[in-house]
């Protein structure tokens, strides 16, 4: 049985997941966090206020000066007016740093953007975008949005970007059926082998089930796409799907090199409406987009600190959390059906 974003265990009869919270746990950061979103909502500043910088604000940004954080340079309420992810993990720049740098650009006080190498499609609106970092790493406090991981971003200053619409024409795909796209990893987690990911024999069964209805995109990149912390495996899948008919990913974009893999990997989305993906940065991507998105979590802290609760705020129109593959199978029934009522 799935379990939706916001769904919490029916009974303590339930049957155990390694990453089940109590229930009374599960009401405690459920509350903390609506509480958290009515405290930062109440605060928020109106759209016409203009924060400017005042001679704390100059105090401070000497202070991360002199601290080695020359980006970190406070507006106003607001941490900073350039937002600088620190080369930090992929899901948290997508959950993070983007909102708050939106947010920024739309009240005119984003001054400069500093990331990684190929994020500046992510970040179309910055006045002035920098690709610092050529590898990702775990951050423990993002100087420049005054943030630490799984912590309820501020809602006075989060606002996603509509990256859908920015994306939807930016390409010309040609698919006989409706899109869906499944994403996957294969890496080191937590310093132990991969945790979440979609087995062989689950990704051969989705492509049973749904090539009929869907054209079928696979994602899983390797390291010559991806620079991270986590080593990256070989799940041997990629021959058996293409064989099924599944497209890669990776060779579909042979014919868009005309921009960068992760300008592509938005435009995709930007013409899904059923995806399929795990645990990890690749969901927070998905996050930003409407439509339907189906998620493996195996383990991981989005759950223990509620984060999936926020997605919807993110764009997402229609998202479940499942445990195990069995469950993600019954619910890619309801995406047939979905697929045939767009036909």
């Amino acid at each position: 049985m799935h379990r939706r974003f916001d769904e919490r265990p029916k009974s303590k009869t339930a049957r155990p997941s390694p990453v089940a919270i109590p229930e009374r746990r599960t009401k405690r950061i459920l509350w903390r966090n609506k509480m958290q979103r009515e405290q930062n909502q109440s605060t928020q500043l109106p759209c016409q206020a203009r924060p400017t910088i005042s001679l704390a604000n100059r105090f401070s940004a000497l202070k991360h000066r002199l601290q080695g954080k020359p980006n970190v340079r406070p507006i106003g309420a607001y941490p900073s007016s350039i937002i600088d992810s620190q080369g930090c993990e992929f899901g948290y720049e997508m959950f993070y740093h983007v909102p708050y740098a939106y947010h920024l650009a739309k009240i005119g006080c984003l001054q400069r953007t500093v990331s990684c190498l190929g994020t500046e499609c992510f970040y179309f609106f910055s006045p002035d975008h920098h690709e610092r970092y050529d590898r990702r790493q775990f951050v423990k406090y993002m100087d420049s949005i005054a943030q630490q991981p799984h912590e309820s971003p501020d809602a006075n200053r989060w606002e996603p970007p509509n990256f859908a619409v920015h994306y939807r024409n930016k390409i010309e795909l040609n698919f006989p059926k409706p899109l869906l796209l499944v994403f996957n990893k294969y890496n080191i987690e937590w310093d132990h082998p991969p945790i979440n990911f979609l087995s062989k024999p689950f990704l051969d069964r989705v492509v049973q089930k749904a090539s009929d209805r869907f054209s079928i995109v696979y994602l899983r990149p390797t390291s010559h796409i991806v620079h991270d912390h986590m080593p990256v495996g070989n799940l041997n899948e990629k021959e058996q799907l293409r064989e099924q008919g599944v497209v890669l990913a990776e060779e579909l974009y042979e014919n868009y090199r005309h921009i960068s893999f992760n300008e592509f990997q938005l435009c995709l989305l930007a013409n899904s409406q059923h995806r399929i993906s795990v645990q990890g940065g690749a969901a927070y991507m998905n996050a930003l987009f409407p439509g339907q998105l189906m998620l493996l979590h195996r383990y991981g802290g989005e759950q223990l600190h509620g984060n999936y609760v926020d997605f919807p705020r993110m764009g997402v129109t229609d998202f479940t959390v499942h445990n195990n593959e069995f469950d993600m199978l019954d619910r890619l029934d309801y995406f047939k059906c979905s697929a045939r009522n767009a036909a």
